[in-house]
């Protein structure tokens, strides 16, 4: 049969033929190396003569399975800062804050004074209370002769309830107390007078203070109440 169609169509047209009969068969668009252009076309003729039509697409296969989480990848740059928003409005002032001028019951104030002049017969030493007492205290003497009254030390001033003590950090030079107490607000506090033994001369002291608020009194039993 191949002979017959040899001897009607030659080589040439027999090579045509069956490079036809495989593009139809195949389905698929090639290039036949050594056909010229003409022959080209008359391939592409005799592949869409005896070419089938295309079969119905076949239905797709069922889902494979879930595949597994994979590794995290690598955290990612840090991205720009971003700009600065916009001020908020200001909040309304609050009330103010309490401001105490009092001495509580039951605590004690200290301080230093000092003295150093000269030229003057007499001086004043000005202690003022930063705390004002509620009611006036009493005056002790000498606190190295009242340790009941005035239990602490230059170092570490002490009071007892309702007492002022007046401590002596060094001896005086050049001067004494001369008994001059001025009390015009006790509550606030004292000047005492100083005088000098010679005026000429340099007068010197120093020292601590210490003053207690005591509790206030039952009026019935008259003791101090616990505060």
């Amino acid at each position: 049969m191949i002979r017959r169609i040899h001897d009607k169509l030659g080589t040439a047209g027999l090579v045509i033929a069956v490079v036809a009969l495989v593009a139809a068969l195949g389905g698929t668009a090639f290039a036949a190396a050594g056909l010229n252009g003409k022959q080209k076309k008359e391939v592409k003729k005799i592949a869409k003569q005896f070419a089938g039509k295309q079969g119905p697409k076949g239905d797709a296969g069922p889902a494979g399975p879930k595949g597994g989480a994979g590794s995290q990848g690598p955290k990612g740059d840090e991205g720009p800062k971003g700009d600065e928003g916009p001020k908020g409005d200001e909040g309304k002032q609050g009330p103010p804050g309490p401001t105490e001028t009092a001495l509580p019951p039951g605590k004690t104030e200290t301080g230093v004074w000092s003295l150093h002049a000269e030229g003057e017969q007499e001086y004043l030493v000005n202690i003022s209370f930063p705390l004002r007492l509620a009611s006036s205290p009493k005056l002790a003497g000498n606190p190295a002769e009242d340790p009941i009254h005035c239990p602490g030390s230059p170092e570490n001033p002490e009071a007892a309830p309702g007492w002022f003590c007046l401590y002596r950090a060094a001896p005086y030079e050049n001067v004494f107390r001369n008994g001059q107490e001025y009390q015009a607000d006790p509550t606030s506090g004292f000047i005492f007078g100083f005088e000098s033994e010679e005026k000429d001369k340099l007068a010197f002291a120093r020292g601590t203070w210490a003053v207690h608020q005591p509790c206030p009194v039952d009026p019935e039993t008259e003791e101090e109440e616990d505060c």
